[in-house]
């Protein structure tokens, strides 16, 4: 975590939270109404707060305390800090324990672990969301670790216990989303 951490934070210090955001991939897709968010690496917290201010109680991780810290501050200025519990945590460790099978909304962005695949699918509640973006190699100019093989969301999740409502990959991105039976 040390190493991930200490990268991660000198990525952010000194930035701030931009505009609150919805994930990629949503439009045309019915949200649930309210219920536990799990916003999985969520970096300075856009989809955070976004999800919060669309009345969803979130539980936002990231390995960076950098970043972290940005959030809380950020949650609190547009009076969301209630709706946020912001949390400094080692994805290497898996999810936290107290949000799977909760969740009405799973949000991933620009985060890829194939290990943590089922266990995204594994963290929203029977007919929650799970919104995925990655880098993939799919219209990349460049492929690296990183990213994701073509289709590689579409066949992981497909194997899963979620119906694959969409994926789209294009520019370097692959997006997957899904939800939980």
């Amino acid at each position: 975590m040390l190493e991930d951490g200490e990268r991660w934070d000198a990525r952010y210090s000194g930035r701030e939270t931009g505009a609150p955001g919805p994930p990629a991939g949503l439009d045309g897709i019915r949200l649930p109404e309210g219920g536990l968010c799990l916003d999985v690496a969520c970096g300075l917290g856009e989809q955070s707060l976004w999800a919060a201010a669309n009345g969803f109680y979130v539980v936002a991780v990231d390995v960076s305390p950098t970043a972290i810290a940005a959030l809380r501050a950020s949650a609190a200025a547009h009076a969301l800090d209630g709706r946020i519990d912001a949390r400094c945590a080692d994805l290497d460790d898996g999810l936290p324990a107290d949000v799977l099978g909760r969740c009405a909304l799973v949000i991933c962005q620009r985060f890829r672990d194939p290990r943590l695949y089922a266990a995204l699918a594994g963290a929203a509640a029977p007919g929650g969301l799970i919104v995925i973006t990655v880098l993939s190699q799919a219209g990349a100019a460049s492929h690296g670790p990183y990213r994701a093989q073509p289709a590689e969301l579409g066949h992981a999740f497909g194997a899963l216990d979620v119906d694959v409502l969409r994926t789209t990959e294009a520019n370097g991105e692959a997006t997957l989303v899904a939800r939980r039976r």
